[in-house]
């Protein structure tokens, strides 16, 4: 994912107090809403992968790196300015990079639906 595309440590802090809304999909919960910040003129997108999810930083990585992928692959439709922000589920640990994708696909066109 592009630098441009990937949500920094101060935007994580501003979306702590912002009201996001969820959506759930079968392998990835995505937070969403609009930035607060003045500059955010393009969608963002992260993912989180916690330990209880994978137990190991092997297991969390590639579940990171597939869903980055998947989602700048999917972000070039987005022409909202939004901030993604997805969430594994355990789910994720055994899908193939194939059903990730179909999954954010699936979130993203639920999120940018239910924006317009």
């Amino acid at each position: 994912m592009a630098i441009k595309q990937s949500i920094s440590r101060s935007d994580f802090k501003l979306i702590e107090g912002a009201n996001f809304r969820r959506e759930h999909g079968a392998l990835f919960s995505v937070s969403f809403g609009v930035l607060p910040s003045k500059n955010s003129s393009v969608t963002k997108a992260a993912c989180v992968v916690s330990k209880k999810t994978a137990a190991r930083a092997t297991d969390r990585n590639l579940i990171k790196r597939r869903c980055r992928e998947a989602a700048r692959e999917c972000l070039r439709e987005v022409k909202l300015p939004l901030a993604l922000i997805f969430y594994a589920k355990r789910a994720a640990h055994s899908a193939s990079y194939a059903a990730v994708k179909e999954d954010i696909e699936l979130l993203i066109k639920k999120v940018s639906g239910a924006r317009k």
